[in-house]
C-alpha cells in the first residue's frame, strides 16, 4: 500500500499548472500577458497537455460567462496548437471545462479572470544513430534492390504521359453551400468539437474553411449559425449547443467575416431529427450537430 501511495504522489507531483489572465470582458490577451503567454510557449522543453480549465469573474449572467470563458480557452487552445506535434502535445485524454463565474477559486476578481493549463514535461531522450550498411540486396522493409539497375534511356522511355484529365484540382470540388438558396439549411457535416466544449477538433477544419469559402466569394451572403444537442428533453443546462454555434461565429469573424452578416441561435434539444431518446449512437451524432440557414444570398 505504502509503494501504490508513494507511486500516486509522484505521479501528481509530475503534473504543472501555468495560469494566464484576461482582462475584464476580454478573451484575448493583453500585450502583457501574451508576451508572458509566449515566453512561456516557447520553453525549451516538450509538454503534454492534459487539461485546460477557463474561468470568469462573477459580474454578469451565467450563461454570458459560460460562453467568455469557452472563449478564453480556445484562445489559449488555438495558441498551444502553433507548437502541436513540436514542443507541445495534446493528452488522448485532454478535458477541457468552462466554468464560468461557477467557481471562484480567488478573492480578487482579476485573479479568476484566468485558463488553468495542466500540463505535464516530457523527458527528452537522446537517440543513438547508427549506421546501417545495406550489405544485402533485400531490405529490412522488405524491398528488393535491383541487383542490375535499370538504364535511365530505358527508365524515361517507359514513363508514360498523365492526363490531365485525371487530375483531381481542389477548385472542381464543389462547395455544398455553392447553389444554397435563401431557406435552406444545410448540416455543417463532420463537425465535432472536443468533449461538453466549444473547442473544434483538428479534423474538423476543412468543414469550417468550406464554410468560409463560401462566405469570402459570397460577400452578400448572411447567415443564422444554429446549434442542437442530443439526448436530453427540456433546457440545455450549460448552453452546449449555443457556445457551439458562437464557436463557429467566432471563427468566420477572426477570418474577416462582417459580423452583421452572422447571427447565432441556440435550439437546445427542441428539434431533434430523430426521437429522443435515440436508438444509437449514430442517432444521437445526428441529434448533435450546427445547422447553417441561409438568410440572404
Amino acid at each position: 500500500m505504502k509503494y501504490v501511495l508513494l507511486l500516486f504522489g509522484l505521479l501528481l507531483s509530475a503534473q504543472e499548472k501555468a495560469s494566464f489572465y484576461f482582462d475584464f470582458d476580454q478573451d484575448t490577451f493583453n500585450p502583457k500577458q501574451n508576451e508572458l503567454f509566449l515566453s512561456w510557449l516557447n520553453k525549451n522543453e516538450i509538454r503534454e497537455i492534459l487539461v485546460i480549465n477557463g474561468y470568469c469573474d462573477w459580474y454578469g449572467t451565467y450563461e454570458y460567462n459560460d460562453t467568455l470563458a469557452y472563449k478564453r480557452i480556445h484562445t489559449v487552445h488555438e495558441q498551444l496548437k502553433t507548437k502541436n506535434n513540436v514542443a507541445i502535445f495534446f493528452s488522448e485524454n485532454l478535458k477541457v471545462k468552462g466554468f464560468g463565474e461557477r467557481v471562484q477559486t480567488r478573492k480578487e476578481r482579476r485573479f479568476n479572470r484566468r485558463v488553468d493549463v495542466f500540463y505535464k514535461v516530457i523527458p527528452t531522450k537522446k537517440i543513438k544513430e547508427e549506421t546501417i550498411v545495406y550489405d544485402d540486396p533485400v531490405v529490412y522493409t522488405g524491398q528488393k534492390i535491383s541487383e542490375n539497375p535499370i538504364a535511365l534511356e530505358q527508365f524515361n522511355s517507359e514513363l508514360q504521359p498523365v492526363d490531365p484529365e485525371d487530375l483531381v484540382h481542389l477548385e472542381a470540388i464543389p462547395n455544398r453551400y455553392a447553389n444554397a438558396k435563401v431557406g435552406d439549411k444545410l448540416v455543417m457535416k463532420n463537425l465535432y468539437f472536443y468533449d461538453r466544449s466549444g473547442i473544434f477538433v483538428p479534423e474538423s477544419l476543412p468543414v469550417m474553411e468550406e464554410l468560409l469559402a463560401f462566405m469570402v466569394s459570397n460577400p452578400k451572403a448572411k447567415i443564422e449559425i444554429q446549434g442542437h444537442i442530443c439526448c436530453q428533453l427540456g433546457e440545455d443546462p450549460e448552453d452546449i449547443a449555443l457556445i457551439r454555434a458562437i464557436a463557429v461565429h467566432n471563427y468566420l469573424v477572426a477570418n474577416d467575416i462582417d459580423d452583421s452578416r452572422l447571427q447565432y441561435k441556440s435550439f437546445g434539444s427542441t428539434q431533434p431529427l430523430h426521437k429522443i431518446p435515440e436508438k444509437n449512437e449514430k442517432e444521437r451524432n445526428e441529434n448533435r450537430r450546427v445547422e447553417i440557414l441561409i438568410l440572404e444570398n
